[in-house]
């Protein structure tokens, strides 16, 4: 029990980041003397330099900053100066160079983190920039353009959707009997199909082979049950309160452990999720499509992969996106070159989908450069059924008391209904203050 919790501390210390204050720094624009120092093109006829803040680890920074060299390349009138920052203080690094006035040109913000950002002022709307920038909002998915959207003005270039999709190994499938001919899962709608399939495949896996694999103790419990409180017509919050202890959520969190207690899924498997499915030890596994090239690399792996399942009324998933901002600054020229480079990279998403991420501009999507990518199109359609989360600054903060809520109930420390009500009662606290 101490190496669980032990693990349990570790994964929300990971999972957490700190919420500095986000006071109001008003509407005026900074001199940016740290954003950029070199002189703009457009007026002067000289290349304009921006500097690109990514959080990105792994091959995600590879592909983004191939991106980078690729639009560098492309074109003379900007040059894009590309820089990496750790993903675990990304978030208060950006925050405090927004109220410094001393951010970058142009930055990656996830749209469930717009809420910490644009309090203090230092956010540029972007619809007249747009206009001068040649970038047209009717190009994007609709699910993705409405995320950035507050109070009427559009404060962030949609890039991606990254969302918890569902892998299976065909082999495994196919042997027991549960595949179409098209390699679709054979398997009846709903709760019961989907749990029967996982019965199926318990009988006639080898032994040490799980029907599926979700991380019951870490982030993706969460965002499971997010996803299937959503298919419910179930909310997380409304009129700005959080609202964990419902209906909704009791049945989603009696399905997660259902499965636990039934055997359809290992329990206690920390990180290992994505080692265990891809060295085909589980034959299902819900994960994020972060990890297609993690999966594709493995020759022996055999997969397929689809949108996350509806098992209840309605079609939902969760997701996020990474979006591109535009700092306020006093040179208008950058700002506008910031929107040209976001633009550019949304049209070219074929290149980030490489990263297994759906580009968030359906032309993208339907382009035969997309479609030439292996597994990227079985999931595509997540984009228009994302459930974005809500937009609140403690959106962090609450997430990982709901999350530790959640995993007690999967160890058996808590009763569904004892952890539910304390997840309710921490959110409540920490929305208060």
């Amino acid at each position: 029990m101490k190496k669980t919790m032990h693990q349990l501390v570790s994964v929300l210390m990971i999972l957490s980041l700190v919420l500095a204050g986000c006071s109001k720094s008003g509407d005026s624009k900074p001199s940016n003397e740290n954003a950029s120092n070199s002189e703009g093109k457009s007026s002067s006829g000289k290349t304009i330099e921006l500097n690109y803040w990514v959080p990105f680890s792994g091959s995600d920074g590879e592909f983004m900053e191939d991106m980078v060299n690729t639009f560098n390349k492309s074109q003379s009138e900007i040059n894009v100066k590309f820089m990496n920052n750790n993903w675990d203080n990304y978030y208060p690094k950006l925050l405090s160079s927004l109220q410094a006035k001393a951010a970058p040109d142009v930055a990656v913000a996830h749209v469930s983190h717009l809420a910490e950002l644009t309090p203090t002022g230092m956010i540029e709307p972007l619809d007249d920039l747009a206009k001068d920038a040649g970038l047209d909002w009717s190009t994007f998915g609709k699910n993705q353009e409405e995320a950035i959207i507050r109070d009427g003005k559009h404060y962030a270039v949609p890039l991606d959707t990254h969302a918890v999709v569902m892998y299976y190994n065909k082999k495994f499938l196919g042997d027991a009997g549960l595949l179409n001919a098209d390699g679709t899962i054979k398997m009846d709608p709903g709760v019961e199909g989907f749990t029967k399939m996982l019965e199926t495949l318990k009988a006639k896996l080898p032994g040490d082979v799980s029907p599926m694999i979700i991380g019951s103790n870490n982030v993706f419990t969460y965002w499971i049950w997010y996803a299937l409180v959503q298919q419910q017509g179930g909310t997380y919050f409304k009129d700005g309160q959080p609202t964990i202890d419902t209906p909704e959520g009791k049945k989603a969190m009696e399905l997660l452990k259902s499965w636990l207690d039934k055997g359809l899924m290992l329990p206690d498997i920390g990180d290992n999720s994505y080692d265990i499915f891809k060295t085909s030890k589980a034959a299902v596994t819900f994960t994020g499509v972060w990890a297609t090239g993690n999966f594709e690399k493995e020759k022996s792996l055999d997969f397929a992969a689809v949108a996350f399942p509806q098992l209840f009324d309605q079609p939902a998933a969760w997701g996020d996106s990474h979006t591109l901002i535009v700092p306020k600054q006093s040179d208008r020229d950058k700002e506008i070159a910031a929107v040209k480079f976001a633009n550019w990279l949304a049209e070219h998403g074929a290149m980030w989908a490489k990263a297994g991420h759906v580009p968030s501009k359906p032309s993208v999507v339907e382009s035969e450069e997309y479609k030439a990518l292996p597994y990227r199109s079985g999931y595509a359609d997540v984009m228009k059924i994302v459930k974005y989360m809500p937009d609140t600054p403690k959106l962090s903060a609450v997430n990982d008391a709901v999350l530790e809520s959640l995993v007690q109930i999967n160890y058996g420390q808590k009763t569904i209904d004892e952890g539910l009500k304390e997840a309710q009662d921490k959110a409540d606290k920490l929305m208060s203050r």
